[in-house]
């Protein structure tokens, strides 16, 4: 689990290394909140219209679900395109916007031990900028792809159930934009 957990955040730090330069306009860090799972977040705005994010996250799905006492991890990253903008009546811009992703990670699935996730996820969502640098967003992000695990000293592949079930899980986010 310690190796998953370095390769996994080994992975997030060079993707923020790799899309951080200095001509970027804002960048937030903050945290995302939902039953399928917690962790941290890093936005990139790009331009005007395109953003990206990386999420590392502790997946307590099948914790909720079955009572096991050990977590999943994943790290996503997500290519954003904003399609609508406006202000809210006290000036607060708004901003609603989707966008492909991938996620790689190690957790447990329906009726399956502990293994290797992985796939293509889809994310849409919105976001409210306050003053004092605070945003907050509220998003789903479903995921299309696999599950490794070993049974009876067999490697299966089977779709990953949880990913398609994050589409019903919406996750709130809140972030310092600096």
């Amino acid at each position: 689990m310690k190796k998953v957990t370095s390769i996994l955040l080994c992975l997030l730090c060079a993707g923020i290394l790799l899309l951080d330069d200095s001509y970027a306009q804002t960048r937030s860090f903050g945290a995302t909140f939902s039953y399928a799972g917690i962790g941290a977040e890093y936005a990139l705005d790009i331009d005007e219209e395109n953003f990206a994010e990386f999420h590392l996250r502790m997946d307590t799905m099948e914790t909720f679900r079955t009572s096991s006492a050990m977590s999943g991890i994943s790290a996503s990253a997500f290519w954003n395109i904003v399609f609508a903008r406006f202000s809210s009546q006290n000036g607060n811009p708004i901003r609603f916007y989707a966008g492909p992703g991938i996620s790689i990670g190690y957790a447990a699935d329906f009726a399956s031990p502990y293994g290797l996730d992985f796939g293509v996820k889809g994310r849409i969502g919105g976001e409210c900028a306050f003053p004092r640098g605070i945003s907050i967003a509220m998003s789903i992000s479903p995921m299309l792809g696999g599950h490794f695990g070993i049974e009876d000293g067999m490697v299966n592949m089977r779709l990953y159930k949880n990913g398609l079930l994050q589409a019903l899980m919406p996750e709130v986010s809140i972030r310092h934009r600096f």
